[in-house]
């Protein structure tokens, strides 16, 4: 929706959270033109920056896009294994409660 509304939609960044209290029943539904299909884009409004300039196949836009969510999925893993390293690090530079209190 982001790419074929020219940006004015943003997708949302989507996880699943499990809830051990409740039970979870997910279904999938794909409404996909044909890979071949040519997409067009909305116009550009006065001010707004355009996300897809012209038409292309429903093949290429999904590549671009899953490419860009792959990207980001690799960056926020990046970061956490990061933030679990500092924690790590904080840890072992830690004086120990004797030391404290002495």
């Amino acid at each position: 929706m982001q790419y074929l509304s020219n940006g004015r939609f943003k997708n949302a960044d989507h996880q699943a959270v499990v809830n051990s209290n409740h039970s979870r029943l997910s279904i999938a539904t794909f409404q996909n033109p044909a890979p071949n299909a040519t997409v067009y884009p909305l116009k550009v409004r006065e001010g707004e920056k355009a996300v897809m300039e012209e038409p292309i196949t429903f093949g290429e836009m999904y590549r671009r896009k899953m490419s860009k969510d792959l990207e980001l999925a690799r960056m926020k893993k990046l970061a956490k294994e990061k933030q679990l390293q500092e924690l790590e690090k904080a840890k072992l530079e830690s004086k120990p409660l004797k030391e404290i209190l002495a």
